[in-house]
């Protein structure tokens, strides 16, 4: 053990003491284990009396202390464990009925006819904003300008 071994040991039993439920409470925690006096006793390594002591209001010192507060926490979790977060339930995936198109990639939106800016005529292209033929052979100013 070296000297900084001893400093955390010493400085470890010096600190704040571990907090115990009311008297009543230490008795009703084991006593809804089906525990013994005796049993605590013996996993603590003090005498049945010491535990009975304990329950009735004294209050244990030191290393036993810390040993029954942990006992009685750990008592505590198991017989009002806290709530588990449920997992959420994941949506069902909807069936895909004969009449319906199996799912796929998305298709790309229906281009909507608007009239092209240069002839008039209904276009689905744009070029800069604006509706109009990006193909000369379908507008119709192409035909127009071409007649004698």
């Amino acid at each position: 053990m070296s000297d900084f071994d001893a400093i955390d040991a010493l400085l470890a039993v010096s600190g704040p003491e571990a907090q115990l439920p009311p008297a009543e409470e230490r008795r009703a925690l084991r006593e809804a284990l089906n525990l013994s006096q005796a049993q605590v006793a013996r996993a603590i390594g003090v005498s049945p009396t010491t535990v009975g002591g304990w329950e009735s209001g004294r209050e244990p010192t030191g290393a036993v202390r810390e040993k029954y507060a942990y006992f009685l926490e750990s008592a505590r979790t198991k017989l009002d464990p806290q709530p588990q977060p449920q997992p959420q339930p994941q949506a069902e995936p909807k069936p895909v009925v004969a009449s319906e198109t199996p799912p796929g990639p998305p298709s790309a939106p229906e281009p909507v006819s608007e009239p092209c800016v240069l002839c008039g005529e209904p276009a689905t292209e744009q070029l800069e904003g604006f509706t109009q033929h990006l193909d000369p052979a379908k507008c119709g100013t192409t035909a127009a300008s071409q007649a004698p």
